[in-house]
C-alpha cells in the first residue's frame, strides 16, 4: 500500500477559491495591489496551457492579471464536476467544468490542474491545462 495524501477536500476548496478570487479580480471588487495575494497561490515553476493553445509561465501570468485587473465586469465563473486524482508524495489534480458568463459572452472549458503542498501544508497550483468545450 502506498502513502498518499488524501488532500480530495483541501483541493476542491481550493480549486473553488482561486476562481472567486480571479473573478473578483476581473470584476475589481479586490484592490489592485492584492495582485500578490492572488499570485501566491501558484507556485515559482507555475505553467499552463489556456483554452488559446498558448503557454503562460507564472511570470506571464503575472502580466497578465495585472493587465487584466477589472477589465471584465460582470463575470461570473462557475466550478463544477470535480474530480480528484490523488498523486504520491505531496501532490494531487483536480479535473474540473469552468464556465464563465458575462458581457463578452459564455465560454465552457474543461481543465486539469497539478496541486502541490508547499511546507505548510498549503495547496499551491503548479500546472493547469484547459480546453474550450461546447457550451
Amino acid at each position: 500500500m502506498t502513502d498518499i495524501p488524501d488532500f480530495s477536500q483541501a483541493a476542491f476548496d481550493e480549486v473553488r477559491a482561486l476562481h472567486v478570487l480571479i473573478e473578483d479580480w476581473f470584476n475589481a471588487r479586490l484592490p489592485a495591489d492584492a495582485l500578490d495575494a492572488l499570485l501566491a497561490c501558484f507556485t515559482d515553476d507555475f505553467s499552463m496551457v489556456g483554452i488559446g493553445g498558448v503557454r503562460l509561465d507564472k511570470p506571464a501570468l503575472a502580466r497578465f492579471f495585472a493587465a487584466a485587473h477589472g477589465g471584465r465586469a460582470g463575470l461570473r465563473i462557475a466550478v463544477d464536476d470535480l474530480a480528484f486524482l490523488a498523486l504520491p508524495g505531496n501532490a494531487c489534480a483536480v479535473r474540473y467544468r469552468e464556465d464563465q458568463t458575462g458581457a463578452q459572452g459564455s465560454t465552457r472549458r474543461e481543465a486539469l490542474a497539478l496541486l502541490r503542498a508547499d511546507a505548510g501544508g498549503v495547496l499551491r497550483w503548479q500546472a493547469l491545462h484547459e480546453t474550450s468545450v461546447g457550451s
